[in-house]
């Protein structure tokens, strides 16, 4: 139970930092994502050795706590809270993960469901240098990945659902995005997303984040991502709208 709560905490942590939630809309959100799973290997262009290394010794990552360098506090670019909205501009997590922001799109676009409306508010694209081990293990727990390369990349959506129905709404989440590269993901491979789990209340609406592993896009970037929303339930359970029937398409560049 301890491992699974540290695991949780690490998912949280990847969600708020991964995405640059400096905004107060998303403090709310609901992050308790459990790990996820995914076999991919290194993207070797980016990894620091394609030779196999030794065990490397655990770190304590519950309380572990990394302090940036003052250099890099003093950068113009440097953002505390994470909050990243130009290009360029760089926040550290707490683990010492270096996240830069390389691209970023405002491209509203929005699908029906039955009475649920799902809007595409921002895509970013952020570039992750690992400066310590922590760095290291803790993306490596949080997204269950073997190994991940010093350098690698994410992507990170902003979207709000919005439920029309008189009634509370529990949201299945994301069901799995696909890129035109053919990487697929989902909460069970290099992915994650606050939104699963969470309710929205009558004709009410709320914002969420997906973060999501993009595999050797230094050398081959994806241009776009395919994202499958589900199915929503009622507080018994009951299924109440359909998952949409076609996806939402959003271009990263």
């Amino acid at each position: 139970m301890k491992k699974n709560g540290l695991i949780l905490t690490l998912c949280a942590i990847l969600i708020v930092t991964l995405a640059g939630c400096g905004h107060s809309s998303q403090n709310n959100q609901s992050t308790n994502k459990s790990a996820l799973s995914a076999k991919m290997q290194n993207d070797n262009s980016e990894s620091s050795s394609s030779q196999s290394q030794p065990a490397q010794p655990k770190v304590n990552l519950g309380k572990y706590q990394y302090q940036v360098p003052k250099k890099e506090q003093a950068s113009k670019n440097y953002v505390k809270n994470g909050n990243l909205t130009n290009q360029h501009q760089f926040s550290y997590d707490r683990f010492g993960t270096k996240q830069r922001l390389t691209q970023s799109t405002t491209q509203p676009k929005t699908i029906i469901a039955g009475s649920m409306a799902y809007q595409i508010n921002k895509v970013r694209i952020l570039k992750n240098t690992a400066k310590t081990l922590a760095a290291k293990q803790a993306v490596e727990q949080a997204l269950n990945l073997p190994n991940v390369p010093d350098t690698y990349y994410t992507f990170v959506v902003n979207y709000t659902i919005t439920n029309h129905h008189h009634f509370e709404i529990g949201l299945n989440g994301v069901n799995f995005v696909k890129t035109d590269q053919g990487q697929t993901l989902a909460t069970t491979n290099q992915l994650t997303d606050s939104s699963a789990g969470s309710k929205i209340s009558a004709n009410q609406s709320r914002s969420f984040v997906m973060t999501g592993y993009l595999y050797h896009f230094a050398v081959d970037p994806a241009k776009t991502l395919t994202i499958h929303f589900g199915q929503t339930f009622d507080k018994t359970g009951q299924k109440i709208d359909n998952a949409p029937e076609r996806p939402l398409v959003v271009n990263l560049n």
